[in-house]
């Protein structure tokens, strides 16, 4: 797949003083394997005569063979222009402003190029290194050295069909490795979500990080702190969605970087009772994430976030017990609610969870507690909740970490599977709900009379 690189560096110059320009004919991207809204956005840019690029991940995964998820494109053209041009375009962004051109089932990204600001702008940059803003343009050799790994700084020139590489990407490419593009360090405290990014990849592609990428990464990590939740949140989807959801999870807990995203799951891993099946359960979650993405299924994001937080929230349950708080004398039910809530305020401030996953979290965590009772008055009711399934795959998982639960999954997997009549039989043999007999209050006795006074 890869042979085509070898045939490059065997007879081209690798040094950065001039870019490696690799022709037609020594590359297997054809204008075939691009989008026809892609292609459309190209042409018309370049038939404006402005300088157009198919960049990014796109051409990284289309060397490899593989089939892009979206195509990202790069241009001289700064976003009014681009505007001017597509009537189904938006401006988004403050600060990286950016031109998304719409279509029915697909967004065409045109970014502009950019360029470092200049020395001394304090206004782009805060104290800790981060950039505030960056739209400062340049050209395409500008462009390429604010990229931020080496695979991803690889052009395609649609109209001559060639690729530009500036960075010794594609060497990069053949011997595997995931390179910070200039000095890692630095470049990681510019934008910190590098370094999620930089676990993405090496969780996608299977490759390594090269040795000073992979070194900067626990000098710089604490600064995802900075990072605003809501950002955190998109970067998350963007880990844990992808079909490497269980290389990723060992990538993010190999850099002490999960702490960021989820502290009190971090914590549960490290708890010196809850820690193997804490893993056991995420691990099994991660698995069933990854073939749902394999089939093309749909994936419904509050799961993994109830997974995740599920072993947090047992511990916060036990510690409620043991504290003699009043909260420990309600009902489980109630418990388990006050419990959640606590521990979603808490996540909430490290991944700016939606209202609508957060209710959902909380529903399933529910629904799944009174599937686990199997009250025979409301099991229709049950299986006719939104919840229902997730909360049926949530208690099937819990059932491969804890065997007393087995008996119960498969009781709902047999109702599930069976028609009307062996339904009725499977509620009528569950176990009769223990009568808790009223006590009768005492009669109270009536106070006797008191004699009339002696006249």
């Amino acid at each position: 797949m890869l042979s085509f690189i070898k045939k490059i560096f065997s007879s081209s110059v690798t040094s950065n003083a001039k870019p490696t320009v690799i022709t037609a004919s020594q590359h297997n991207i054809s204008r075939s394997l691009i989008s026809h809204n892609c292609l459309g956005v190209l042409d018309t840019l370049s038939n404006a005569h402005f300088e157009v690029y198919l960049v990014g991940g796109s051409v990284r995964d289309l060397l490899l063979g593989l089939e892009p998820k979206d195509f990202d494109v790069a241009t001289n053209a700064k976003p009014e222009e681009i505007y001017r041009l597509f009537r189904n375009c938006r401006l988004i962004g403050k600060r990286f402003r950016l031109a998304h051109i719409y279509f029915r089932h697909d967004i065409i990204e045109v970014a502009t190029f950019r360029k470092q600001g200049e020395k001394g702008d304090k206004q782009a940059k805060a104290l800790n290194g981060m950039l505030k803003r960056d739209n400062v343009y340049g050209t395409l050799k500008d462009d390429v050295w604010r990229r931020d790994f080496t695979l991803n700084a690889l052009y395609y020139d649609a109209k001559n069909n060639t690729i530009i590489d500036h960075t010794n990407g594609l060497r990069d490419l053949e011997r595997g490795i995931i390179r910070v593009i200039g000095h890692p360090e630095t470049r990681y405290r510019e934008d910190p979500v590098r370094i999620l990014r930089a676990i993405r990849f090496t969780a996608k592609l299977g490759m390594p990080l090269e040795e000073k990428t992979a070194k900067a990464i626990p000098k710089t990590h604490m600064l995802l702190a900075d990072i605003a939740p809501a950002r955190l949140l998109d970067e998350s989807h963007k880990l844990f969605n992808s079909g490497n959801a269980v290389a990723t999870f060992a990538a993010l807990r190999h850099y002490n970087v999960l702490q960021h995203l989820y502290p009190l799951t971090e914590k549960a891993l490290s708890h010196p009772t809850l820690h193997l099946d804490t893993d056991k359960f995420i691990l099994l979650a991660l698995q069933n994430t990854d073939a749902r993405v394999a089939q093309n299924k749909p994936l419904n994001p509050a799961f993994l976030v109830s997974i995740f937080l599920w072993y947090p929230l047992k511990n916060a349950l036990e510690e409620a017990d043991n504290s003699g708080s009043n909260i420990g004398n309600h009902s489980t039910l109630t418990k388990l609610e006050h419990a959640a809530g606590k521990i979603l305020r808490q996540a909430k401030q490290h991944l700016a969870f939606t209202q609508a996953i957060t209710q959902t979290v909380m529903d399933i965590w529910v629904v799944q507690f009174q599937l686990k009772g199997r009250p025979q008055q409301h099991i229709y009711t049950l299986a006719e909740h939104p919840r229902f399934r997730a909360a049926y795959d949530f208690l099937c998982l819990r059932a491969e970490v804890d065997s007393s639960l087995e008996p119960i999954a498969d009781w709902w997997t047999q109702w599930q599977e069976a028609d009307d009549t062996t339904r009725e039989s499977l509620i009528a043999a569950l176990p009769k709900p223990t009568q808790h007999k009223k006590r009768r209050r005492p009669l109270k006795k009536k106070p006797a009379k008191k004699a009339p006074a002696q006249g």
